[in-house]
């Protein structure tokens, strides 16, 4: 099956992003992965100066939250992902808020699903040697990305983990469905992805 990385970078419009808080306000710094947070917890997000226009529906900020829009959430529902969703209010630098509806995605799943054998990247065999004798080390510096579809299963929105990408993954029945639904948001085949 072929695999698509979601970009943080749109054609024409560069990258999109911003910054995160939470309120409660979190003890530490937020954790995309790891950290809970409290079912009644919101976020704010202003967007970088540079941002004229909100018209996607994915983006991810510098402190790792990702970004969805309403629509964008109502089909990963649909499709029953794994995910906490928070409210997010959007603005612009300016502080006017965004027209919309948009959710941070927390605690996405994620995967040990890189075939390390076959990927292209930096330091594969002390990688490949901490597989055999944990602790695992992070993989970083991919020049190609081999996923074992086996370790993969039916899960159709995921991270890598172990590796410093931070890309979600979506299968091409989902991302069909992206393009069916007329969602702006930019992917890539993963085989064709360079971090």
């Amino acid at each position: 099956m072929q695999y698509y990385v979601l970009e943080y970078q749109y054609p024409r419009k560069g990258f999109i992003s911003g910054g995160a808080t939470f309120l409660p306000a979190l003890d530490q710094y937020y954790d995309p992965d790891h950290t809970e947070l409290p079912t009644h917890t919101t976020a704010e997000v202003i967007l970088d100066s540079n941002l004229r226009k909100m018209d996607v529906d994915f983006f991810y900020t510098g402190n790792r939250a990702t970004v969805v829009s309403d629509a964008w959430k109502q089909l990963l529902e649909q499709w029953n992902v794994v995910a906490q969703f928070i409210p997010a209010q959007i603005y612009y630098y300016n502080q006017e808020p965004v027209p919309g509806t948009y959710w941070i995605a927390h605690r996405l799943k994620s995967l040990d699903c890189v075939d390390y054998e076959q990927s292209q990247y930096a330091g594969k065999k002390l990688v490949l040697r901490s597989i055999e004798q944990p602790p695992r080390r992070i993989a970083k510096g991919f020049e190609q990305i081999i996923l074992d579809e086996q370790k993969i299963k039916q899960d159709e929105f995921f991270t890598l983990e172990y590796t410093y990408i931070s890309n979600p993954i979506i299968s091409e029945k989902l991302y069909q469905e992206i393009q069916k639904h007329k969602l702006k948001i930019h992917a890539t085949p993963i085989e064709q992805f360079r971090p």
